[in-house]
């Protein structure tokens, strides 16, 4: 049983995750990213392959880091996914090459692992206090709203300050700014309502438990599934988009721009998510959003193959907009998942969904890199596109479990 707990610390705690989020996500080096990677000695080619090795960090760390945050701290884990943030960027910032870049990413990875799940089982845990779980898909999308807000600013202003304080005097500030955003974590209130106690099991042996028993369970399984996979596509596009522009000869100084059309999206996507699910329904939803993945995957081809430059930006800003559909497909999923599962294991469910999420993410970003160093960006698409038919059959998965459930 839950005790009653005052609205107003519940709403303290929702503004001090709105406030640690943004800060984590004031992503400066994002719209630039791959330009700061090639002078630190990386292939584009091999920009993808890191992506894919951050995924593969964070894959391992998962279930672990959902497990902790079940059986010890949400919060504790929230603090440590924040200290390793910093030391990922600490690390970048003083290496050149690959394999050192490969250590800061997957210290980065590591971050992206102990916030994935944790975040979200806190904030559906916070609300569980003063029994407003229900609203947790407008909540936590407002959250992810402040984070689409810092990623936009970060983004228009990113450009400009790579130019001015180059590769190394951006990832400092990143590092100083991911410092500041450590302390309001450490200002959460503690859910010491939520632990899980284990008694004849070992806790790897509980860990997994709980993970074999998710993935057997057929609605839970087509939940984590189909986001996951939709996630992997739109990863791809986010990170094809900045090669594009550069093959097709569209100004840094445009690069920020077109980042903060992706993030602009993706804050609209967040904040209207619960609107557009009540109004659509699940499934009519997802149909909407595989018709975006489709057109972004459209327009990067048109991109790369048209003369026109004013073709060619008006391209490039709907393959901005289709990457961040993600957003809203994460939100209704989670939601649909959250309310399926138990509070004390809660993180580690949600960890495997993230590690599944992960896990697709690794596969299509190394195929990509492949692709990309050997055939072309071109080839990279056509193979995205004729991906979606997994998608597609995926889809149709969710869809009998919803309706049989």
């Amino acid at each position: 049983m839950f005790k009653k707990y005052d609205d107003k610390s519940v709403k303290r705690g929702i503004h001090l995750l709105r406030a640690g989020w943004f800060l984590h996500n004031f992503m400066l080096i994002l719209p630039v990213v791959v330009l700061i990677y090639t002078q630190k000695g990386v292939t584009v080619g091999d920009f993808f392959l890191i992506q894919g090795i951050f995924r593969l960090a964070a894959f391992l760390f998962e279930i672990p880091s959902g497990y902790m945050s079940d059986c010890f701290s949400r919060r504790r884990v929230l603090i440590a996914g924040s200290l390793f943030h910093i030391l990922g960027f600490v690390t970048i910032a003083a290496s050149y090459g690959f394999w050192t870049i490969v250590l800061g990413e997957s210290l980065l990875g590591i971050s992206s692992a102990l916030f994935s799940g944790t975040l979200e089982a806190y904030t559906y845990d916070l609300l569980k206090r003063n029994k407003t779980q229900k609203q947790f898909l407008k909540e936590f999308g407002n959250i992810t709203t402040y984070a689409s807000a810092a990623s936009l600013i970060a983004g228009l202003i990113g450009g400009f300050l790579f130019v001015k304080l180059g590769a190394n005097g951006l990832l400092w500030l990143e590092a100083i700014i991911a410092t500041i955003g450590i302390f309001t974590f450490m200002a959460l209130p503690e859910l010491l309502e939520i632990r899980r106690i284990v008694k004849h099991k070992d806790a790897i042996t509980d860990a997994i438990s709980i993970t074999v028993t998710t993935m057997k369970n057929q609605k839970l399984r087509n939940l984590i599934l189909f986001p996951s996979l939709f996630g992997a596509f739109t990863i791809v596009l986010l990170w094809i988009l900045q090669p594009i522009m550069e093959t097709t000869h569209v100004p840094v100084a445009l690069f920020g721009i077109y980042f903060a059309i992706n993030q602009l999206s993706v804050l609209l996507c967040a904040k209207y998510a619960y609107k557009i699910c009540e109004k659509f329904g699940e499934i009519l939803t997802s149909v909407l959003t595989i018709i975006v993945l489709v057109l972004g995957i459209s327009m990067g081809l048109l991109a790369i193959h048209s003369a026109n430059m004013i073709v060619v930006y008006i391209a490039c800003a709907i393959l901005a907009f289709s990457s961040s559909i993600r957003v809203l497909n994460n939100l209704q999923y989670n939601t649909l998942i959250h309310h399926s599962i138990r509070s004390i294991e809660r993180g580690t469910v949600l960890s495997t969904r993230a590690m599944t999420a992960t896990f697709c993410g690794a596969v299509f970003l190394t195929i990509s890199k492949f692709l990309i160093d050997y055939i072309g960006m071109t080839a990279t698409l056509v193979w995205l596109g004729a991906m979606i038919v997994v998608l597609i059959w995926h889809l149709g998965k969710v869809s009998h479990s919803i309706k049989t459930k």
